[in-house]
């Protein structure tokens, strides 16, 4: 477990985001895996308060605590192909924040943002996380619910630690905290987490979908069921309060719980007016493909009538014919043989005749056609 101050943010020694880019400038184009997760585990501040989650090497938790005292856990996904960004997300909370989408995700932090933009990035993974945590130890993300049991319950123990040692708190680490926030989660909450490891898997496709009904209702805060600062105030400020719209809406401005759904509804404008960005921006590329395949189901169905008919051209060429067509073929056939050898003869007898070898052979190659032609029509005769 660690923690941050605010000390800390302004010393030299501190990497950053950018300067870890800059160190890994020299680096190969594709960094391995094993050396993306070594610079994690490594990481000199991030693994005392690092711990796997999932049964295989690609979830882990990291626990920080941030300048105001909360205790949060940034859930790393690191996908077994490196050319994929990894994910990262608040783990056991529902907040706000202009890094956070409504799932909890990380959006904020341009390095993730996409694959290109991971692998144009040349950063470690451990810089990647200690850049984010980073951020958000230092700009505290505006907390409405503690969904995790175990979070919620060490939450409540630093509280109490940070009332007793309030200043002690605001001129160094709270290294005794963090440590006792470490071994709490180590002690209750890893076989928890470890269970729903597996049910948290961020998945590419699965954070495109829609938030459905119930899981939207889950992150509007509660509706308070009293309000300590009117039970405080007396009548005449009450009617002030009544009578007064300015003073109203500044008193309604001033709770948590409405600018938390102000800052959820702007999360959601937001994500709402990038999806649209991101779909305008493949609009010209979608039509251009649908111009594409408008022509392709055209060729397709000139192609295909084609092919019909050439196929019925086929199927009447090797189809084997009727009998009785053949029959009358071959009588035609034998009827011509036979008609060529009766000219042949006659020519032959009118001409002088000549060369009777000749003669003999040529007119019986044509009566042994005509013979054989007739004995063909004879036997499909009887074949019926």
């Amino acid at each position: 477990m660690f923690s941050w101050s605010k000390q800390q943010s302004s010393s030299t020694s501190v990497p950053t985001s950018s300067a870890a880019g800059y160190r890994s400038q020299a680096s190969a184009a594709l960094i391995p895996r094993n050396v993306h997760l070594s610079s994690y585990l490594d990481h000199p501040v991030l693994k005392p308060s690092t711990r796997k989650v999932s049964a295989d090497d690609t979830i882990y938790d990291t626990v920080f605590q941030t300048t105001n005292g909360f205790a949060l856990i940034v859930r790393v996904y690191i996908p077994v192909d490196v050319t994929k960004a990894p994910q990262m997300s608040l783990h056991g909370v529902i907040a706000s924040h202009s890094w956070l989408d409504i799932r909890m995700r990380v959006i904020g932090y341009a390095p993730i943002s996409s694959d290109q933009s991971w692998g144009l990035s040349k950063l470690k993974l451990g810089d990647a996380v200690y850049a984010v945590i980073h951020h958000f130890q230092l700009q505290p993300p505006s907390i409405s619910q503690f969904v995790d049991e175990n979070l919620a319950r060490l939450q409540q123990t630093l509280s109490g630690s940070t009332n007793k040692n309030d200043n002690a708190t605001k001129s160094r680490p709270n290294h005794a905290a963090t440590s006792s926030s470490n071994s709490a989660l180590n002690n209750n909450g890893a076989d928890h987490n470890h269970n729903n490891a597996q049910a948290q898997v961020i998945d590419e496709n699965e954070a495109a979908c829609n938030v459905d009904e119930e899981e939207l209702s889950s992150l509007i805060p509660r509706v308070p069921s009293n309000f300590p600062e009117i039970d405080e105030m007396s009548l005449s400020e009450l009617n002030d309060l009544v009578n007064n719209k300015a003073a109203l809406d500044t008193f309604i401005d001033k709770i948590s719980e409405v600018n938390t759904l102000k800052e959820l509804k702007e999360s959601i404008e937001m994500s709402n007016v990038d999806t649209a960005t991101a779909n305008l921006a493949l609009e010209e590329k979608v039509e251009s493909i649908c111009s594409e395949v408008e022509t392709l189901k055209q060729d397709l169905k000139s192609n295909m009538e084609k092919y019909r008919e050439l196929d019925a051209q086929r199927v009447a060429m090797i189809c084997p014919p009727e009998i009785h067509e053949v029959r009358q073929e071959l009588t035609a056939a034998k009827k011509k043989a036979y008609n060529e050898s009766e000219e042949f003869a006659d020519d032959w007898v009118e001409s002088g005749g000549s060369d009777v070898s000749e003669f003999v052979k040529k007119f019986m190659d044509t009566r042994v056609l005509y013979h054989t032609r007739a004995a063909k029509a004879e036997r499909l005769g009887m074949s019926k």
